[in-house]
C-alpha cells in the first residue's frame, strides 16, 4: 500500500487497531521519518489510550499504558545497539499473555527473538516527502 500523507498513514493504523483489540503484536520497521511514530500515535488513540505521548526512549525501552480490557505496551528499540538478553526476556514475558497489545518500533533489531502467533509485521519505506510504501505481513 502507498500512503500519500500522514493522515492516510493514521487511517491505516486505525484499521489495524480493530484487528488487535483482543491482543496481538505489531512490529514496525523502517528508516527514520518513514511514518512509524505517526502510525503508533494513531494506533494508540484508536485503542483508547488517551494519555499516549511518544516519549524519547532515552532510558526506557518499554512503556505500559492502561486499557480497560488489557495492557498495552509501546516498545521503542531505536537506541538498542545490541541484543540485551534481559530485555529480550522481559519482552518475551509480555508476549506470553495473548491478551496484551504490543507495538514494537524497530522490531527488526530483535529478529529471531520475537515468537508470537498474533504478530503483524509492518515495513515502512520512504518514497518521497509525502509518499510511503507500507507493507503488511501477518506472522
Amino acid at each position: 500500500m502507498i500512503t500519500k500523507s500522514p493522515e492516510e498513514t493514521a487511517e491505516l493504523a486505525k484499521k489495524m487497531a480493530s484487528k488487535i483489540k483482543k491482543g496481538g503484536v505489531i512490529c514496525l520497521n523502517g528508516d527514520l521519518g518513514t511514518g512509524k511514530t505517526t502510525f503508533t500515535k494513531s494506533l494508540m488513540e484508536s485503542l483508547g489510550i488517551e494519555d499516549f505521548k511518544v516519549k524519547s526512549p532515552t532510558y526506557t525501552y518499554i512503556r505500559e499504558y492502561s486499557h480497560p480490557k488489557t495492557k498495552v505496551y509501546h516498545i521503542d528499540l531505536y537506541r538498542l545497539e545490541s541484543v540485551d538478553h534481559l530485555l529480550v526476556e522481559e519482552i518475551q514475558e509480555i508476549l506470553q499473555i495473548n491478551a496484551n497489545i504490543v507495538v514494537i518500533e524497530w522490531a527488526d533489531k530483535l529478529e529471531g527473538y520475537l515468537d508470537s502467533k498474533n504478530k503483524i509485521e509492518i515495513n515502512f519505506e520512504y518514497l518521497s516527502e509525502n509518499y510511503r510504501e507500507i507493507i503488511t505481513k501477518n506472522g
